[in-house]
């Protein structure tokens, strides 16, 4: 039981923090949407980045929740 509580942990743990990572490298990467030469592929890409954004932030949120909840429980 203590084994299976430890890779649960563990693999949240690991998940929570992929899922961190890849909101920071979306957060840091509107600087890339300036070289699109032009303004249509601009537009979809500015969008298509801040729904990733959405997406993965909440995910991050919902990883964080349950980790924290695993540890205070």
């Amino acid at each position: 039981m203590v084994t299976a509580w430890a890779l649960n942990a563990i693999g949240l743990y690991v998940t929570t923090v992929g899922a961190l990572l890849i909101f920071l490298y979306l957060w840091a990467a509107p600087r890339f949407a300036q070289e699109i030469p032009s303004p249509g592929q601009r537009r979809a890409y500015v969008r298509h980045q801040r729904l990733l954004m959405v997406a993965v932030g909440l995910l991050s949120a919902w990883l964080i929740v349950q980790y924290v909840s695993l540890i205070v429980l």
